[in-house]
């Protein structure tokens, strides 16, 4: 794997946990923790109306914030809920009118940086061009810079995604410590077409993190046993790296030339504190990334 001698600057901090999207939050502690992050020199944040409260979050923690402005994303496509709700897609003309309208409103902004099509699979083929007219009136009026694909796009993007209608895509659970699926069968079509990559869930919805045991007794069905197994092996590897294992899939992913940014999600200060303490240690050693290889079978 190719690394580049990057860091804090290649982060951008997503906002679901912080948001309340996965359980109960203390809206002024995830203020603290956005504010702390901008301290630390985070200057890309991402939120999205489905989020639960993260954007009204973003938004105070934005007016208290004194220093550059941060490149701020958001999205369209789905309705405020909790991670686990299910049917919130929305992607109607009115609907997707007035998410961009209440996001600005939100996040106390003239203009967004990026607004991404959240979970574009469920966007319905037939209304792809009035949402793509709506975005590009935004984009002409100036209050939104880009268009962006929040999720693995559907095949019948692929003529808008080749016309360069799109600057970045977020991929998730298609590449980390221990899975490398989309280098092979995404990454190399969003680089012909020009396409920023960010990688969203660096530890895999919890598997490289505090989740491994859980899931490793009850898989979810969306989590190939094989991938389990590797995540194992590689928690032994970084044991006898002398550090932890979200360490080392942050620090692997953080410095890896084949994305352009990696997202982040803590939901507490020493969660964030630990990520950017983990960060800062650099790219891991090139002899340790051959043994991340080896334990992966490639």
């Amino acid at each position: 794997m190719k690394t580049r001698q990057a860091g804090i600057n290649r982060i951008t901090l997503g906002t679901a946990s912080l948001g309340g999207a996965w359980h109960e939050v203390d809206p002024e502690h995830s203020a603290d923790v956005l504010l702390h992050a901008l301290e630390e020199g985070i200057t890309h944040l991402d939120t999205a109306p489905a989020y639960m409260d993260a954007e009204v979050i973003v938004g105070k923690a934005l007016k208290r914030w004194k220093g550059a402005t941060p490149f701020i994303s958001t999205k369209i496509g789905k309705r405020k809920g909790l991670a686990n709700q299910e049917n919130l897609a929305d992607y109607g003309t009115n609907a997707v009118k007035a998410s961009i309208g209440r996001s600005l409103e939100r996040l106390n902004r003239e203009y967004i940086d990026l607004v991404f099509l959240h979970e574009p699979d469920q966007l319905p083929a037939g209304k792809m061009n009035a949402v793509l007219d709506i975005l590009h009136a935004c984009q002409e009026q100036g209050t939104i810079k880009a268009i962006g694909l929040g999720g693995k796009p559907p095949p019948f993007l692929a003529p808008v995604i080749e016309e360069g209608h799109f600057r970045v895509v977020m991929d998730f659970n298609g590449y980390n410590l221990a899975e490398r699926t989309a280098l092979t069968t995404d990454f190399p079509y969003y680089r012909q077409h020009k396409l920023e990559i960010y990688e969203g869930s660096p530890l895999m919805m919890g598997l490289l993190g505090d989740r491994l045991e859980q899931y490793t007794i009850s898989p979810p069905p969306w989590l190939p046993v094989k991938t389990i197994l590797k995540a194992n092996k590689l928690k032994i590897l970084a044991r006898d790296a002398n550090m932890t294992l979200p360490a080392m899939a942050h620090r692997y992913l953080a410095f890896s030339e084949n994305i352009d940014r990696m997202v982040i999600g803590p939901d507490s200060l020493i969660q964030l504190q630990t990520t950017l303490k983990d960060i800062r240690k650099g790219p891991l050693d090139q002899s340790l990334l051959e043994n991340i290889d080896k334990t992966l079978n490639i």
